[in-house]
């Protein structure tokens, strides 16, 4: 949400973005970068006591498959999330001078995210005007909500091949699996809902409601990388609206004497939330293998905490940073490859920064962004299980930068970012400024949204035409049955 703010702002309009975590792993660092968005602190010593070390909060994901399991996975998903949220949201949306402290800003539009409803529900509430926005490239019960058509035969499912690989038995596991994707967040939205409900007395909509009236519904797909899906025109997607220049993009002293040690340097990180202090130690022994096995290529490692024992087992081709400037290192040419757990912010990043990726996914849309990037041929997807193989690890990072058709895809998908028709950030500055001006927009909205499930598949259609079919089938077998007993009959006779 801070790079949207900083992209209003920048354009002239007045911004003021209510801050309610306050994740320790952020620190004290400003995420806006322009100084006239009004930023409001409002996460209070509670919540800042649950969310305390929240980042190791899910450091299971590392070696667990529960949250991957179509089924399993949809229940635990919602139970964790709304558990993680409910707090908060709880506050939000009983905090009387609040909500007078908002409708006094006299403000054209709320942007909330669609993964966290406690803010539309609040928008809703105080009847602002909606503009909802998901930071994922899908979300498939948002989707549905806003009349989107399904997405399956587009779209693979977490754990099954795609295109010409695809087997019956993926085609099978994205039937189950889709259903119950959408399952899991739904059932999510559904538990913020019910308390949102209880906590307002009634007087607030349904999430599903609340979306179909919104003017637009904006994700962070993206056109040029994203799996191509049936888009209706209500749905803007504006992936890359997060990236800066390379231009703009400065490496301090340190970072580039680190640069400068060897041929080539690979920068390793899974990013804010899964942690590689958190992981297994049968993976840091992988890893700390494949360092021993490629000494020439400098390895950047990003580790969250102060490790003397680790630190000792390293060899001197590898510094470890509890900080790095991801966006300015991949955007210098002496950074070879990129090893990255898969969340949508890295995947943009080195997709547009034209690096050649080894995608590590771990839990939730990192398996589907790995898929995602890595069908361009600039990437390569690697089980997070093998990271205990320290030999397969070296064997495949030196093959990706030994293997010039993986740089040359990276760079081709970098190009055809840059170039792309329409600007993500125009894209996002000038729907969202139709948005805060004519809010509701009928004409946008797919009436399909209203059928219940025999009407949205026309099952009841599809009945009556069978019926008729039927029917005239059975007239026409009738008919050459009597013809046919006639002529057999008038045929007995004349013998």
């Amino acid at each position: 949400m801070s790079k949207v703010g900083d992209t209003l702002a920048n354009a002239g309009h007045n911004v003021t973005i209510l801050q309610v975590y306050n994740y320790e792993h952020f620190g004290e660092i400003r995420m806006t970068k322009n100084k006239n968005v009004e930023l409001v602190d409002y996460h209070d010593e509670k919540n800042a006591a649950f969310n305390e070390n929240s980042a190791s909060a899910f450091k299971f994901m590392w070696n667990t498959e529960i949250i991957n399991n179509p089924v399993t996975g949809a229940f635990a998903t919602s139970t964790v999330l709304f558990n993680e949220m409910k707090v908060m949201c709880e506050k939000v949306l009983l905090d009387q001078k609040l909500h007078q402290w908002i409708l006094s800003k006299h403000f054209d539009g709320i942007i909330s995210e669609t993964f966290d409803f406690c803010g539309l529900f609040l928008g809703d509430h105080l009847r602002l005007n909606i503009i909802p926005m998901h930071s994922s490239t899908i979300s498939i019960p948002s989707f549905y909500a806003i009349g989107q058509p399904s997405l399956l035969n587009f779209l693979p499912s977490m754990k099954t091949k795609f295109g010409a690989k695809q087997t019956l038995v993926d085609r099978v596991n994205d039937i189950i699996s889709l259903p119950c994707l959408e399952l899991a967040f739904s059932k999510l939205f559904d538990k913020q809902y019910d308390q949102a409900n209880t906590l307002l007395k009634g007087n607030v909509r349904h999430w599903k409601d609340i979306l179909q009236s919104a003017t637009f519904y904006f994700s962070n797909g993206n056109d040029y990388i994203s799996f191509p899906t049936p888009v209706i025109p209500k749905h803007i997607r504006i992936g890359g609206f997060t990236i800066d220049p390379p231009k703009s993009l400065k490496l301090g002293e340190e970072f580039e004497k680190i640069l400068c040690l060897r041929k080539s340097t690979v920068l390793i990180s899974f990013g804010t939330v899964i942690q590689s202090a958190d992981m297994p130690e049968s993976f840091k022994d992988g890893i700390i293998q494949m360092f021993h096995n490629l000494p020439e290529t400098t390895f950047i490692w990003k580790y969250e905490v102060d490790d003397e024992k680790l630190q000792n087992r390293l060899p001197e081709n590898v510094i470890l940073k509890k900080w790095v400037p991801q966006p300015a290192l991949l955007a210098d040419h002496r950074l070879k490859l990129f090893i990255t757990h898969g969340g949508l912010g890295s995947t943009l990043e080195v997709a547009y920064s034209g690096k050649p990726a080894l995608m590590v996914p771990v839990f939730g849309d990192q398996l589907l962004n790995a898929k995602m990037l890595s069908r361009h041929g600039g990437g390569q997807v690697f089980d997070k299980y093998d990271l205990a193989n320290g030999q397969k690890l070296a064997e495949t990072v030196k093959t990706i930068l030994k293997d010039e058709s993986f740089n040359k895809n990276a760079l081709l998908i970098a190009d055809l970012l840059k170039n792309q028709p329409i600007d993500p950030k125009a894209n996002l500055l000038k729907h969202v400024e139709f948005s805060a001006k004519f809010g509701r927009v009928a004409a946008l909205e797919p009436y399909n949204v209203h059928y219940n499930f025999v009407q949205y598949y026309m099952l009841d259609a599809w009945a009556i035409l069978i019926a008729i079919f039927s029917v005239i089938l059975y007239i026409v077998y009738f008919v050459f049955s009597f013809i046919y007993g006639q002529v057999f009959k008038t045929k007995s006779k004349k013998e």
